[in-house]
């Protein structure tokens, strides 16, 4: 059953960021530190600027040992720009419609620091809490024990899964750089490899009808560059 579409998930308030992690591949901190004004339902992006941790009280008079900080993100590759498809604005715009419901509903109550996914209250929602509740959505769904760190992988598998190329997976991940991408995920591009060596082998060995190779005219100039003739058509 698709998690972000079985029921409880889809209906539920977080079920909108359960969607973005997934697509996106975001980390914890990030999906529940999302903006409402790094929103851009007309240029289709929703921009990563910010996390939300839960860290240690550096206050030794602090009744609480942890607190819950949104923090912008510090190096450029973790701040990046998602391009959006017409149905997440929608999936997007219809969660700003219950959000908005919830702020009303507060009243005076609500504290607001312009998160997407905050408390019934507008704070910053804690992640272990989400973490919590998103075990038990997953549990409802037949899946198991699920960490939302789940769906990041599961994000970056269907990315490389639809053969996006590794670097543009890396830049969608916010990884510092492709190597760790590499790292991490390298193994599930073992089919691609073996198809491009069967392809290749196929068509010098004859297995398969070679493909004739685009080449210049023969009074082309040899500058380095790609002819007209060879150059893949555009827009």
């Amino acid at each position: 059953m698709d998690l972000c579409m079985a029921p409880g998930v889809a209906d539920h308030r977080m079920g909108v960021l359960v969607l973005l992690a997934l697509v996106f591949g975001l980390r914890r901190g990030e999906v529940l530190g999302l903006m409402w004004n790094a929103f851009d339902p007309d240029a289709r992006t929703l921009r990563v600027t910010h996390s939300v941790k839960r860290l240690k009280n550096r206050d030794p008079d602090g009744i609480n040992k942890t607190r819950i900080v949104i923090s912008e993100l510090k190096t450029r590759r973790s701040r990046r720009v998602l391009c959006l498809t017409p149905e997440l604005i929608e999936a997007i715009k219809h969660h700003k419609a219950v959000h908005n419901k919830e702020r009303l509903k507060a009243g005076a109550d609500w504290t607001e620091h312009g998160l997407m996914f905050p408390t019934a209250f507008g704070n910053p929602s804690d992640p272990d809490t989400f973490s919590h509740l998103f075990s038990r959505l997953a549990k409802k769904t037949g899946l198991g024990h699920w960490h939302p760190h789940e769906l990041r992988h599961s994000g970056a598998s269907l990315m490389l899964a639809q053969g996006n190329p590794l670097h543009v997976v890396s830049e969608v991940l916010g990884h510092a750089s492709i190597a760790i991408t590499k790292d991490v995920y390298g193994h599930l591009l073992e089919g691609d490899r073996r198809a491009a060596t069967e392809a290749i082998s196929g068509a010098l060995l004859g297995k398969q009808p070679p493909v004739a190779p685009k080449v210049a005219p023969k009074d082309a100039e040899d500058t380095g560059r790609r002819s007209e003739i060879s150059r893949p058509l555009t827009a």
